[in-house]
């Protein structure tokens, strides 16, 4: 794809095509999250799966079929023989066969493993960058925390056993800056620098010019309407689940840079503590997740493969487990607002 620039930009990966995520169908509720990283990170193929919680790997899916895609259980072992628990993100340990790099993203907590996925990369599409790698970073934990909360994994009742998931949680990570020129290239760049160092081993990388072209997407849009003569408006989005982009202008001697700030976006509140605390069955999370996501009855009917009247019945019972008269209530309850009815019309 050619940006406005004239600097050729990747578009060779099975990750950049409108049928990248034609091994995951589009009603599991991994799809947002899987769909969200591969628009930001192209990859030539990918495979991911869940893990059970017996450990065994299941949902496998990925943008190739047959025997390939079992490769990623060899993958997983070779992962937890290098670090037993906790998330975690490094190069691929498996052969990468005619692949040039390859990416494995670890989705944990200190007490139990979620998911696997698997990024790989062809000389074509060129090696992953450092912004790339800083955005997986971001992806790593919010969706381990996704995948718990499906899991539906309560808190831990022994002392110990929460000062030790305590003790191997990973750092919270930082947030990313850059400072970008009116043309979007990159000028300067802040990030975890020791993260990086750890997932790039054994890995060829090279340091990013540009940002991913989803987040350099955005920023052009928030900053369409900015000029070195006028009092510019700061902007927020959302361009993908797990992230959120703020721009700032940044004026100087030189004229008008662009301040990019990228951090993971975190919900206000855990549908994991959600559940426990109102004794929602994992059956009604799902429905409720896909809830406030701004689904209709029909959609979220479809999405887990029940009946619309069915939904209406998980609805009822969160209703009623949770004290609220209507959905409105319902949803202010679980996002912990304080719920104020509308008066009465007249």
């Amino acid at each position: 794809m050619d940006k406005p620039d004239g600097k050729k930009r990747p578009s060779g990966g099975a990750g950049s095509q409108p049928n990248a995520m034609r091994g995951l169908p589009e009603s599991d509720a991994a799809y947002p999250i899987v769909s969200g990283i591969l628009a930001v990170v192209p990859a030539s193929r990918w495979t991911f799966a869940r893990v059970e919680p017996s450990g065994e790997l299941a949902s496998l899916f990925g943008s190739v079929a047959g025997s390939e895609i079992l490769g990623i259980a060899d993958e997983f072992k070779r992962q937890r023989l290098k670090v037993p628990s906790g998330s975690r993100i490094s190069a691929t340990l498996g052969p990468l066969d005619d692949y040039a790099s390859g990416i494995t993203l670890l989705f944990a907590d200190a007490r139990a493993n979620y998911g696997i996925l698997t990024l790989l990369r062809t000389r074509e599409l060129g090696p992953f960058t450092s912004s790339e790698i800083s955005m997986l970073t971001f992806a790593l934990d919010a969706v381990s925390d996704y995948l718990s909360a499906l899991r539906l994994q309560p808190p831990p009742k022994d002392a110990d056993v929460t000062r030790e998931a305590a003790s191997l949680a990973p750092e919270p990570r930082e947030d990313a800056f850059y400072v970008l020129d009116r043309d979007l290239q990159i000028i300067l760049a802040w990030s975890a620098e020791e993260e990086r160092r750890v997932a790039l081993t054994g890995l060829h990388t090279k340091i990013a010019e540009r940002l991913p072209l989803v987040l350099e997407d955005t920023v052009r849009e928030l900053t369409a309407a900015w000029s070195n003569d006028a009092a510019n408006t700061p902007g927020v989005a959302r361009p993908v689940s797990f992230l959120v982009v703020r721009t700032q202008p940044l004026s100087g001697p030189a004229g008008l840079f662009i301040g990019v700030r990228v951090e993971r976006f975190v919900p206000a509140n855990s549908l994991t503590g959600v559940a426990s605390k109102f004794h929602i069955s994992p059956r009604e999370v799902q429905v409720l997740a896909l809830l406030l996501d701004g689904n209709h009855l029909d959609q979220i009917a479809k999405q887990l493969f029940i009946t619309s009247s069915t939904v209406q019945d998980h609805i009822k019972s969160m209703l009623d487990k949770t004290g609220s008269s209507n959905r409105s209530e319902l949803i202010a309850r679980i996002l912990g607002w304080e719920y104020t009815p509308a008066p009465p019309p007249g």
